[in-house]
């Protein structure tokens, strides 16, 4: 579940959502139902991602060899972005409508633990941020 239910390779990736059918211990019934929903997502996802890996490329080109030009890396920033946010868009519904029409209550229970969990290595990252920042020195260089 590490990262959400799966963007690798795209949403509710395969090796994603085994280990969270494992966890959740879902039925053969209830696997074919969040197949079936991602199935119907997946011709909207699929070139959201083509595009965000075109612009990954792109990106790449833009930049090769030491260049930097702010206004296009920003522009392709900019787009990046906007696809990036229709991903994460169709990913939260697609987890909304399996949670509300797949799941059982008690599996309800071990997914809202696991959000918890995540949320508490976030919390735990960004405390390591703070500890981070906060040790280093405030003029390096100088």
């Amino acid at each position: 579940y590490e990262g959400g239910w799966g963007m690798h390779g795209g949403m509710m990736g395969g090796h994603m959502l085994g280990r969270l059918a494992r966890y959740l211990d879902l039925t053969d019934a209830q696997k074919a139902q969040v197949k079936s929903m991602w199935e119907a997502e997946k011709p909207a996802v699929m070139p959201l991602l083509q595009q965000l890996a075109n612009g990954h490329k792109q990106m790449l080109a833009l930049t090769a060899n030491g260049n930097f030009d702010q206004t296009k890396v920003q522009a392709l920033a900019n787009q990046q972005a906007q696809t990036l946010t229709q991903l994460m868009v169709a990913k939260e519904r697609l987890e909304s409508e399996v949670y509300n029409k797949v799941l059982t209550p008690e599996q309800r229970t071990k997914a809202d633990q696991l959000r918890q969990k995540q949320s508490a290595r976030i919390d735990q990252w960004l405390q390591h941020l703070a500890n981070a920042n906060a040790a280093a020195p405030a003029n390096p260089g100088k």
